[in-house]
């Protein structure tokens, strides 16, 4: 900065020159930070209000979601040689006695056949997601009686399973009350401590409203700790309007029009990359049928939008072995369709 001060002294001008050097460090990038988490570059123009957190992102694209809470118990190595599919999102870590992670509630984290099963996917070159929560079951987000304790079971869970990337998967649907500041602080700290890459996945309301109220209670408060996080859409379990698939979408968009809103200073193409959308195949457990044709709708709409991620629930639901059923079910889509056929049209995004 330069400023010129001119004063008169003795009859004669004298200019005096002040030169102000200001040094600004360059952002700093850690190694596990995403391109999408980085800060603007030198000489991009800057957008006023805030950002989205800077900060370790997921950076898996495909990835559905594997139930190992309903038996029997997959062989994710098989599965993966059957479908192609080799990352896959694992659910759910819940509560077992006071604040101690279980799969499901019950199964030890460390328990063999888990860990075989696991380990058999790895082997392929697969990666895995740990997600917390879900639809039922004792949540550790309110067993746990603080951030602290909180963190440590995500850790236990994550170093048990060998992976980097959490889910949380917060769902109040169903009158569940949930500490939005105890997660959001636990998760700060886990990301702080670890680096660990962070999934927010929540619930939509419709497609006139898009994010619940609560998700977007959960995601502004996580942002507000400085959190990088992805946020993964449920799209599912709400009324259609016309098309399931543009409902579907029409959901998706107004939620990315929230976050948006939550984050002007972001680019918006940055924006739409920290977004998911996960679909429900085939019958949804309202009176949704999500149909071939809309899964690829959905595919298609999301790279349209430069969404990060797509999903489905559940890659153990892609086939066709129940067809025509009135409601839904754990391990077929309840339509016709040939196996793994929406998990192929989910690979097409990737």
């Amino acid at each position: 900065m330069i400023v010129v001060l001119r004063a008169a002294l003795a009859g004669a001008s004298l200019t005096v020159l002040l030169v102000v050097l200001a040094v600004v460090p360059s952002p700093i990038r850690t190694a596990q930070s995403s391109p999408a988490a980085a800060a603007p570059a030198a000489g991009a123009p800057t957008r006023p209000g805030p950002r989205a957190p800077d900060g370790p992102l997921p950076t898996v694209r495909v990835a559905p979601y594997v139930d190992l809470t309903t038996p029997p118990l997959p062989d994710l190595g098989a599965v993966a040689d059957a479908s192609g599919q080799r990352d896959v999102v694992l659910g759910f870590v819940l509560a077992g006695a006071g604040c101690t992670p279980t799969w499901g509630g019950t199964t030890p984290l460390t328990d063999p056949a888990v860990q075989g099963s696991i380990a058999g996917l790895k082997a392929r070159g697969g990666t895995v997601t740990v997600s917390s929560g879900g639809a039922a079951g004792d949540y550790l987000e309110t067993r746990c009686p603080d951030a602290a304790s909180l963190a440590r079971a995500y850790g236990q869970a994550l170093d048990v399973v060998g992976t980097d990337h959490l889910d949380v998967d917060i769902e109040t649907d169903k009158g569940r009350a949930v500490s939005t500041a105890r997660v959001a602080d636990a998760l700060k700290l886990l990301q702080t401590a670890r680096g660990t890459r962070i999934t927010l996945t929540v619930q939509v309301e419709s497609a006139d409203a898009g994010m619940t109220d609560d998700a977007r209670d959960l995601v502004g408060t996580v942002s507000s700790r400085g959190v990088a996080a992805r946020i993964n859409l449920m799209v599912m379990n709400f009324e259609q309007r016309g098309g399931w698939g543009e409902s579907m979408l029409d959901a998706a968009d107004l939620s990315l029009a929230a976050l948006q809103r939550l984050w002007p200073g972001s680019d918006p193409a940055d924006v739409a990359r920290r977004v998911g959308v996960t679909l429900m195949i085939g019958r949804n457990d309202t009176a949704a049928t999500t149909t071939l044709a809309d899964g690829a709708t959905v595919v298609d709409g999301a790279r349209a939008r430069g969404y990060g991620y797509v999903g489905a629930w559940s890659l153990l639901r892609d086939n066709g072995g129940c067809p025509g059923t009135a409601t839904e079910a754990d391990h077929c889509s309840g339509i016709t369709q040939a196996p793994w056929a929406f998990t192929r049209a989910l690979q097409r995004f990737g």
